[in-house]
């Protein structure tokens, strides 16, 4: 690895694993043969490219060198195979979560006039950043057969990514490894929809894409973290929705290895509050409206982890139904019976040989997670009896 350093990843193509290396000062003179030789020379197979994020690999690269050969003007031609972390690191240990500064979080919208701030975080400092990144949206959306879906109300997300490593003496594989992230996240909104039978609205809000650089002693590591975050709602019958709602939550998932058990899963629900604030349903189904945020996280361009964790209200309605929170207690008029619930999959994905464990070919599924609990239920117009806030039960 010595042998590149100060040397920049000038080009790279993927599918061939030829990259181009670019020595310091090429552009402004070429070189002297001398100094191009020794560029050569001190270039060997077997050291590694360890690239932070840029123009020509958006997600950093970890190389191993196969072969070198000059190609003029201060350049490298070099043939590289994808290496694995082991080899980056070594016999080295971290435990590392980072929490990503939003205004460092691209966002990419995908809704008109979607608006981006940052709202101070008061849990900052305490493994969260200091601020949140919140979403604004107001948007009509269509829908098959000419109807249409509104949606109006904000996102707030504050994530995070979590790596950990533990080398092994004398073997290429690490003792343990760990690669995941934690997203807590609040939302208030309306939407509006006429649903039918096995019709389900989808309303992508935003992408989020992130390339943090943490430090394992003096190695940098590159993290990446994707995450789109939807607005969803379905139906098994036909109803017309007209729903105001919270969610709260706090969620971490991870994939874990070890040398002995090899690749398992793991989600941690910290905490999920689901409030339908209000709500008319008119029609006969059975209703879930919820958010859904579907991630994926990496080391370098070799994706280990992707999840979707999907907090949501599901409500069973027999007519026209009325429910309001206003006090902190539903009020439901009507017939209907309301549930919370978070549902947590995900998938191992191709090339986790990032962490020096046999290459996949395939994405290997899992369920990680799922729990649903009762909020209220009523065919009179009253309270509940002894009604509780619509939190998850403790797991």
């Amino acid at each position: 690895m010595d042998g590149t350093r100060g040397l920049s990843l000038d080009a790279y193509n993927r599918r061939t694993g030829k990259a181009v290396l670019t020595m310091p000062g090429a552009g402004k003179g070429t070189p002297s043969p001398s100094t191009t030789a020794a560029a050569v020379a001190a270039v060997r197979p077997g050291q590694l490219i360890d690239s932070p994020p840029s123009a020509v690999a958006p997600q950093g690269a970890l190389l191993a060198i196969t072969g070198v050969e000059p190609a003029g003007d201060g350049r490298l031609e070099v043939s590289t195979r994808p290496a694995a972390i082991s080899e980056l690191l070594g016999q080295s240990w971290a435990d590392i979560k980072s929490a990503l500064d939003p205004r460092k979080i691209q966002v990419i919208p995908k809704l008109k006039d979607l608006k981006a701030s940052y709202v101070p975080n008061p849990d900052g400092g305490k493994g969260s950043a200091s601020a949140v990144l919140q979403l604004d949206a107001n948007t009509v959306v269509p829908l098959p057969g000419g109807a249409k879906a509104t949606l109006a109300g904000s996102v707030s997300l504050d994530p995070s990514v979590a790596f950990l490593y533990r080398g092994a003496h004398g073997m290429l594989a690490p003792e343990q490894g760990k690669v995941g992230f934690d997203l807590g996240a609040h939302a208030d909104w309306r939407l509006t929809a006429g649903l039918s039978d096995s019709t389900e609205v989808r309303i992508p809000i935003a992408t989020l894409a992130a390339s943090p650089v943490v430090m394992v002693g003096e190695v940098p590591v590159v993290i990446v973290l994707n995450t789109t975050v939807y607005a969803v709602a379905t139906a098994d019958g036909t109803v017309t929705v007209d729903t105001t709602q919270t969610f709260d939550g706090s969620w971490a998932v991870h994939a874990d290895y070890t040398k002995a058990g090899g690749w398992t899963s793991t989600t941690e629900p910290v905490s999920t509050k689901v409030s339908p604030v209000k709500a008319t349903f008119t029609g006969r189904a059975s209703v879930r409206t919820g958010l859904t945020a579907e991630g994926s996280v990496a080391l370098y361009d070799a994706v280990g982890l992707k999840a979707t964790v999907e907090p949501y209200l599901r409500a069973d309605v027999d007519g026209t139904v009325g429910i309001d929170s206003g006090d902190g207690v539903p009020a439901v008029r009507g017939k209907a019976s309301l549930y919370g619930g978070l549902d947590v999959n995900g998938a191992v994905l191709a090339r986790i040989a990032i962490l020096g464990t046999p290459l996949f070919e395939r994405a290997i599924p899992f369920r990680l997670y799922h729990d649903e609990w009762r909020i209220a239920a009523r065919e009179i117009d009253a309270p509940l009896p002894g009604a509780r806030p619509s939190a998850s039960p403790a797991n």
